[in-house]
């Protein structure tokens, strides 16, 4: 059994060692990539490589974010969302799980699906009370589906409808 054991290990080393990237590499190159839209799809695959292969890195909480912010980027709002909720889920102490449960709240505010993006919403308030984002939730629960300009500038968007 022991020798069974190790030669498992032994594969498990050999395999990551294969890839030729260390966590280390990996994270900086895929971190690296999320600032240039050009770059997108390197950054989708580094960082995916990187949660693959070394999902219990102490960084793995800010790749997740990353990852999901530049999906949110592409337009890939369901992928975007299901890394949001993994960060949250995997990692319910990490400091990016208010703004992660915001960011869910606001694609599906962004896509049409109010019911879900107020759902989600109600869950940045009630988990998160002391996050900067619960003014943000509150408010944009009262304002789904109404565009920016007419609940930022009220004044500006009834003068506009009078003409």
């Amino acid at each position: 059994m022991m020798r069974f054991n190790l030669a498992i290990l032994f594969i498990a080393v050999v395999l990551v060692g294969c890839s030729g990237k260390s966590a280390d590499t990996l994270f900086a190159e895929g971190e690296k990539a999320t600032h240039d839209m050009h770059t997108y799809e390197e950054a989708v695959s580094t960082l995916s490589e990187f949660l693959d292969l070394f999902p219990n890195d102490p960084r793995a909480d800010v790749a997740l974010q990353a990852l999901a912010r530049v999906l949110m980027n592409q337009k890939k709002h369901a992928a975007s969302i299901a890394r949001y909720e993994s960060l949250i889920k995997q990692f319910p102490d990490s400091r990016f799980c208010a703004q992660a449960q915001f960011m869910v709240a606001y694609i599906y505010d962004q896509d049409g699906e109010y019911d879900k993006a107020k759902v989600a919403y109600q869950k940045v308030i009630k988990n998160y009370p002391e996050s900067e984002l619960v003014d943000d939730a509150q408010i944009s629960i009262q304002n789904m589906g109404k565009t920016p300009e007419t609940w930022l500038f009220p004044e500006t968007a009834m003068q506009d409808s009078s003409k």
